[in-house]
C-alpha cells in the first residue's frame, strides 16, 4: 500500500509540472540566455544535451518546473541550433533581453 501511495504522489507531481503555465516574468523585450549553457531534453543535469546556448540567444519561456525552464529559441542560436528548437535549461541561465535603443 505504501508503494502505491508514493507512486500516486510522484505521478501527481509529474502531471502538475507538465501542465504548469509559463511564468509571467519575461522582460519587456523577451528573454535571452545569460551565458553558455546546455539545452537539455529534460529538466535535470543527467538528461542529454540537444546542443548549447550562448549569451544573447533569444528565448521564449514555455513553462517552468522547479529551477528549470522549458524554452523555445526565437532565432537560430549562435551555436547553430534551429529557431523553434525547444529544450530545458536552468532558470539561472535565463534573463530579460535588453530592448533595442531608439535611434535618433
Amino acid at each position: 500500500m505504501r508503494m502505491t501511495s508514493m507512486l500516486g504522489v510522484v505521478l501527481t507531481a509529474v502531471f502538475l509540472a507538465a501542465v504548469a503555465p509559463a511564468p509571467e516574468r519575461p522582460g519587456p523585450c523577451g528573454d535571452e540566455a545569460t551565458g553558455a549553457t546546455p539545452l537539455r531534453t529534460g529538466p535535470h543535469t543527467a538528461r542529454p544535451a540537444l546542443g548549447h546556448l550562448r549569451a544573447g540567444d533569444g528565448l521564449t519561456v514555455v513553462r517552468a518546473s522547479g529551477d528549470w525552464y522549458r524554452v523555445r529559441l526565437d532565432e537560430r542560436s549562435r551555436t547553430g541550433l534551429r529557431a523553434g528548437t525547444e529544450g530545458w535549461t536552468e532558470r539561472r541561465h535565463v534573463g530579460p533581453r535588453p530592448c533595442p535603443r531608439p535611434r535618433g
